[in-house]
């Protein structure tokens, strides 16, 4: 009996032990699992509609601190440069039409590395939250107890229709705008007859491939065959063209011009406001007021650095009436050879440029009849060593037959040195070519005279 309850005692015993050692260990994964998960970071990033210079300050922080970084195919490759040198990169690739690695696949992988001890960025093209199915990976990650931070990029929805020039509202045009997917068909079909009566501006993201389908439904809702409408492919890219159209016209012109994805398409009164350039796709069915002769040299001077939009701006103020597709010739000072933004600018509207040497800007200097500022004058010298760049450029660049001593020539400037943003431009023309259609503009005369 003494034996038995003994036997009876031990076992007990061990049970009992069993027992708090389990919950001992269970407590014990389960505070390293949580603290593994408190340890990890998990990002959904935007990078933006593909220049480098768009995405955010908080976005290269994030990348910079990330163990693993999944990016998506629409992701400029150049914003790796702000990720860790030892960082796992995961191409995941996400793009309508193509072939693309599952979602649930790409949250899998997520999970691995976080449940690893591992930070991960998740990089999309444009904003995380716009057609990027961000918040489906936002619900799996949280629902995996693992918090995320949403880091919001420039959506191409809005970058696209800006570097042509194109506002998505204008008080003129749309008092709205709705971003709509072009890649739903059957019950995933966007009501095309309501979004018509709302009168607001339509942009289309992942709807190239359905273009033709897309425009008969529009036209089929009762819009107006006449509408604007504007197609930009690799938006802010170098690769950029985009094609400009009525409506009826639209899916054929381009077709023709051979656009394709990545692509947005914008349908609304403000695609009229697209700036003409030389590098556009047929316009047929927009009308402009500018000349289709190519007839103005614009002279361009410039800060060290100086983006290409900052220029782009300060050429269209200085154009006034003109468009860029009047422009023949862009100028500058042989020190801006290597100048990134100038050049993009001139690639981004096919523009030809022609550099001057100091003694050829030297020789126009002083024979143009205004006398630059001379403290202004002074600082230009120091840094390039000439007194002035874009009214000598643009003389030079609308008359190359103009040499010392001549001031008999035919190019005239017809918009003195206006400043912009820091940018000087001045425009000229050939007057012997310019016939009686261009007017002067001399209304934005500055005296300050900058590189």
């Amino acid at each position: 009996m003494r034996r038995a309850t003994a036997a009876f005692v031990h076992r007990a015993t061990v049970h009992r032990a069993t027992a708090v050692v389990n919950a001992v260990a269970t407590t014990v994964a389960t505070a390293v699992t949580t603290a593994v998960t408190r340890m990890t970071r998990a990002w959904l990033i935007g990078a933006g509609p593909g220049d480098v210079e768009l995405m955010t300050l908080k976005a290269t922080r994030a990348l910079a601190e990330a163990d693993v970084v999944l990016v998506d195919d629409l992701v400029n490759p150049d914003v790796l440069q702000f990720a860790r040198a030892d960082a796992h990169v995961v191409y995941v690739g996400k793009r309508g039409g193509h072939p693309s690695t599952p979602q649930a696949g790409i949250v899998a992988q997520m999970l691995e590395h976080l449940h690893a001890g591992r930070s991960v960025a998740r990089l999309k093209g444009g904003d995380p939250f716009v057609f990027g199915r961000g918040g489906e990976e936002q619900q799996a990650l949280q629902a995996a107890g693992i918090d995320v931070t949403v880091i919001n990029g420039i959506t191409a929805g809005i970058a696209a229709p800006a570097a042509i020039g194109i506002p998505v509202t204008h008080r003129d045009h749309a008092q709205g705008v709705v971003f709509v997917t072009g890649h739903g068909a059957g019950s995933g079909e966007p009501d095309w007859t309501a979004l018509v009566a709302t009168r607001m501006t339509l942009v289309i993201y992942m709807g190239m491939r359905r273009l033709q389908e897309i425009v008969g439904a529009l036209l089929a809702a009762g819009l107006d065959p006449a509408t604007p409408c504007a197609a930009i492919e690799s938006a802010t890219r170098p690769a950029q063209r985009h094609a400009l159209a009525r409506l009826d016209e639209f899916a054929g012109t381009v077709g023709k011009a051979g656009l394709g994805s990545p692509a947005i398409v914008v349908i609304g009164g403000v695609a009229s406001l697209a700036v003409p350039a030389a590098s556009s796709t047929s316009t047929t069915g927009l009308s402009t007021a500018h000349s289709t002769a190519k007839t103005l040299s614009v002279g361009i001077g410039c800060r060290s650095h100086t983006s290409a939009a900052q220029i782009e701006a300060a050429v269209r103020v200085a154009l006034g009436t003109h468009g860029f597709d009047d422009i023949a010739t862009i100028a500058s000072i042989d020190h801006k050879a290597d100048e990134a933004g100038l050049l993009e600018f001139c690639s981004r509207h096919a523009l030809r440029l022609r550099l001057f040497s100091r003694a050829e800007i030297d020789t126009v200097t002083a024979q143009v009849a205004t006398e630059p500022a001379p403290g202004a004058t002074s600082a230009v010298r120091a840094h390039l060593g000439v007194d002035g760049v874009c009214e000598p450029c643009a003389l030079l660049g609308a008359a190359p037959e103009y040499e010392a001593g001549d001031r008999t020539g035919t190019a005239r400037l017809i918009v003195r040195k206006t400043v912009h943003g820091g940018v000087t431009v001045a425009i000229a023309t050939n007057s012997a070519h310019s016939g009686s259609n261009i007017a002067s503009n001399n209304s934005n005369i500055d005296r300050q005279d900058l590189s």
